[in-house]
């Protein structure tokens, strides 16, 4: 018999909340009794195939359960090195403004330029840019719209999507942002569209007074104004390098352990209005080749070693499960990289996900260790 602790569990943003009480209980599995709805075994022995796809369907222990699909990877992965990418701000700048004078460049003490009222800077895997003081309120007006679900993709009359994203890709080509585009969303804005989102927010208390400090009520948005917001993550070999709109990490240690992908360009029938992205690195340099990845059985070891010390109260359901390549932050530096396969596993907990007290975990799907 294994002794374990009791524990009411509750997920939070950035862990779990614990009740520990103390408790005596069986660990073995053999002493797990089948439920109607869940099997001990999965359908088939073969997940760890390259490009297999298998329906896992059992009860790990009292309260904790998989039901989700579990989908090897397509292609062989690697590990990489490498590190937070330096960003030549100049370089960006002069692409932005072709037939700009370097006289005419004003580089501040953290290293950001100026030119005119457009500005750019950044430090280790990121970069701001901003054509103007237009362009700050713009990005208010279109934050707002995300946050209260008022924004949509639509073709707009100065340029095609198709266009508009052309220029993305070429703006990320030359700032050397490495892999391929990841997931995409794409809002987009005309003058009426923005002056509904400006009389929102005039109407909102949680703005109005924002608005008032910056005296930009009533702002005249010209009637020719229109807006591509794009956002990106990034992918290395076909897989979603973690990105801005993952699930929240659970912290494993003190420090930061990743910085999550994010590419956002705003396009206006001015041109380029912004650019913000953050967590990007230099090209990877493979240090692992070939990997093996771990399937359901080294998963399933995880998480009794997660949780085999412990009853749950409540229940436990792994409900989806994907792969994705994590940049995980070296313990002795602030920019240099593993870049590592890790398997993502969400639970519902209690029938709650992710936005009610469910959470996500990620286990190293080389050595089945968890991440976060």
């Amino acid at each position: 018999m294994n002794k374990k602790t009791l524990i009411k569990v509750c997920a939070v943003t950035c862990g779990l909340s614990l009740t520990l009480a103390g408790c005596t209980s069986s660990n073995n599995s053999n002493d797990i009794n089948n439920t109607e709805n869940y099997n001990t075994e999965i359908n088939s022995q073969d997940t760890e195939k390259t490009g297999s796809k298998e329906i896992i369907n059992k009860k790990i222990d009292e309260n904790l359960y998989i039901d989700a699909t579990l989908q090897m990877p397509e292609t062989q992965l690697n590990e990489y090195n490498t590190k937070l990418k330096d960003f030549n701000l100049k370089d960006i700048m002069t692409y932005l403004y072709p037939d700009i004078e370097e006289t005419e460049l004003v580089t501040d003490e953290s290293g950001g330029i100026g030119y005119g009222a457009a500005y750019i800077g950044g430090e280790s895997g990121s970069v701001s840019y901003s054509k103007d003081d237009d362009t700050s309120y713009l990005q208010l007006l279109c934050g707002y719209a995300d946050e209260k679900k008022l924004a949509e993709t639509k073709a707009l009359q100065f340029e095609s999507i198709t266009d508009a994203r052309a220029k993305v890709k070429e703006l990320t080509d030359k700032m050397g942002i490495p892999g391929e585009l990841g997931k995409e969303n794409i809002t987009a804005f005309n003058s009426a569209d923005l002056n509904n989102i400006q009389s929102n927010m005039e109407q909102d208390s949680d703005y109005k007074d924002l608005l008032s400090a910056k005296k930009q009520q009533s702002s005249t948005i010209g009637i020719d104004t229109e807006i591509y917001c794009f956002t990106y993550g990034i992918k290395i070999d076909g897989l979603q390098v973690y990105a801005n709109d993952d699930p929240i990490l659970q912290q494993t240690r003190d420090v930061l352990i990743a910085q999550p992908v994010n590419i956002e360009v705003m396009i206006s029938n001015r041109g380029i209005e912004s650019v913000f992205v953050s967590g990007i690195m230099d090209e990877p340099d493979v240090c692992n080749a070939n990997v093996d990845i771990i399937g359901e059985k080294e998963i399933t070891e995880a998480l009794n070693k997660k949780f085999g010390d412990v009853i749950l109260t409540d229940e436990y359901k792994v409900t989806n499960i994907w792969m994705e390549y994590f940049p995980l932050l070296q313990n002795d530096s602030f920019t240099d990289i593993k870049l590592i396969p890790v398997w993502c596993l969400d639970f519902e907990v209690n029938g709650n996900g992710a936005e009610d007290g469910g959470y996500t975990i990620r286990i190293n799907a080389i050595t089945g260790d968890e991440i976060a």
